[in-house]
């Protein structure tokens, strides 16, 4: 992990810990996307099928487009959008949708997001424990696309959703006296929130890597979570990690 992401990862812990409300959340992620060099960003909570998208949670989109999206009801129609609810996977718009191999309004909208500037995004897959919840997007001129800073990003909008739904949701009581962690478990935990491989925390603890994977997945399931950005975020959420 570079030293940038090392650095924006800690001020984001810290301005995130205790966050009285949203504009204190929102202004700890703004942070975070100026100090990537990031010109734009969103969050929005996804629609059903049959509805439009009329709104988002959050946003510094380009003057104008955000009008534009809504009033054409691009939501359905972005090839952005239906790539990553198809995988449930982060996306960077550059490497997973070839706007040569597009047409008709999906190729109408990356055309246009283009001319208001944003020439390559990131769009990543928020999840609560019904599914896919939400989408974070960020787009300009320069993305970050190194693997590191994908996996910043993306711890970074799965914490800042579950913050704000923790700040909708009444605290439930007693969050850690029904969850069984194993000691086990609760290094190969640590470890993964420092950022270490399956392969790095087998040889840290002397386990096989499918022994380590095999806990990195019963933490999720005992968590409620289903990746790893989710499994880090909760930990933090629950008092697992400091």
């Amino acid at each position: 992990m570079s030293a940038l992401v090392s650095d924006v990862l800690y001020e984001f812990l810290v301005g995130c810990e205790e966050p009285a409300d949203l504009q204190q959340i929102f202004g700890t992620m703004e942070k975070v996307s100026h100090q990537l060099g990031i010109d734009y960003f969103a969050m929005a909570f996804l629609p059903l099928a049959h509805e439009r998208l009329d709104s988002l949670v959050w946003q510094r989109w380009p003057d104008g487009w955000l009008n534009r999206y809504l009033q054409n009801n691009y939501f359905h129609a972005d090839p952005v959008v239906s790539l990553v609810r198809a995988t449930a996977r982060p996306s960077v718009w550059s490497q997973s949708v070839r706007a040569g191999h597009l047409s008709g309004r999906p190729k109408r909208i990356m055309d246009e997001a283009r001319d208001f500037g944003m020439l390559d995004g990131l769009t990543i897959p928020l999840h609560s424990r019904s599914g896919l919840a939400g989408l974070f997007s960020v787009a300009g001129r320069r993305v970050p696309v190194a693997a590191p800073e994908v996996a910043l990003l993306q711890f970074v909008a799965e914490t800042t959703h579950r913050r704000i739904m923790d700040l909708n949701t009444p605290p439930e009581p007693c969050l850690r006296d029904d969850l069984q962690i194993t000691r086990s478990e609760s290094e190969c935990l640590t470890l993964c929130a420092a950022g270490k491989t399956d392969r790095e925390i087998g040889s840290i603890t002397y386990r096989s890597q499918r022994t380590v994977q095999q806990h990195i997945r019963n933490l999720q399931q005992k968590l409620g979570v289903s990746n790893r950005a989710q499994l880090i975020a909760e930990s933090f959420r629950r008092g697992l990690q400091r």
